[in-house]
């Protein structure tokens, strides 16, 4: 005797059309996954293609820039030959001459570098070797450096126990220079640039302000953005790569700034355990 034979004939239509519709609920799941899958294909495709267009794009950069900067290398090693003497005494006028190729070609090497790292942040072909390092040795070392090639006083607050982090050492130290070298340039003559290092809650920071006229909200807003500058001397792109690198190490930059009182620029990077400091 069949199961259903004492079912009421309502009861089985109820039954065949709740079974219908859990069929109809299933092909239509299975279509919305098909086609979900068929969209991630395409949309990883797209992105493949993106990439290449970039990578194929940084390239050509990468080949532009050294065809660029060999040549001005050359001549600033020259200019360098001249100015020492080497080639015998310059006159007053000479020497003004000097000074204006100098700077426009140390100018022009920078605005390529800042070319190249640009493109390649851009098409993501920065590779992160990282390695456990001291900010505050990083940083030290680096205040150092600038102290070597700027007039401006850099003062440095630095005390305290090393600080652990797990940095691209050479990304890191171009960011700092970047961070350094707008303040140098955006300061009143004579007044100092000051370095801040710390930590807390699991993060390292490190603070850069300057007494320059400071900026509005507008150019606020706007300063991270490519090839944005207020400066002759600037290219655009230190802070826009500064940005990326800071963020490709999981920490975040931030402007504190007031008009006619100064800037001061924060990052922030994640701290790593270090068994030595427990």
């Amino acid at each position: 005797m069949s199961l259903f034979a004492s079912w009421p004939p309502a009861a089985i239509l109820a039954l065949v059309i709740a079974f219908l519709l859990a069929c109809a609920a299933a092909i239509a799941g299975f279509v919305r996954i098909r086609s979900a899958a068929r969209a991630h294909q395409a949309t990883r495709a797209e992105a493949e293609r993106l990439r290449g267009l970039a990578k194929d794009r940084a390239q050509r950069i990468a080949m532009l820039s050294h065809e660029v900067r060999t040549p001005l290398a050359l001549i600033r090693g020259a200019g360098e030959l001249l100015e020492d003497g080497s080639a015998g005494p310059l006159t007053a006028e000479q020497e003004r001459f000097m000074t204006t190729i100098m700077d426009n070609t140390s100018h022009v090497i920078s605005l390529t570098e800042d070319l190249l790292s640009y493109a390649r942040l851009e098409a993501t072909l920065f590779d992160l070797h990282l390695e456990k390092l001291d900010l505050r040795a990083l940083v030290r070392d680096t205040v150092r450096e600038l102290r070597a090639l700027h007039d401006a006083p850099l003062q440095l607050d630095n005390r305290g126990r090393p600080i652990p982090v797990l940095a691209d050492t050479r990304l890191l130290r171009e960011a700092l220079w970047n961070l350094a070298n707008n303040a140098i340039r955006h300061a009143r003559e004579g007044t100092p640039i000051n370095f801040h290092v710390t930590e807390g809650e699991g993060q390292a920071v490190l603070a850069v302000s300057n007494e320059g006229r400071g900026v509005d909200s507008e150019i606020r807003e706007a300063m991270f953005q490519p090839f944005h500058t207020t400066s002759e001397k600037g290219t655009g792109l230190g802070l826009t790569i500064t940005k990326a690198i800071v963020e490709l190490h999981g920490g975040t930059i931030l402007v504190d700034t007031t008009a006619r009182s100064g800037t001061t620029m924060y990052f922030t990077i994640p701290t790593t355990l270090d068994a030595s400091h427990e």
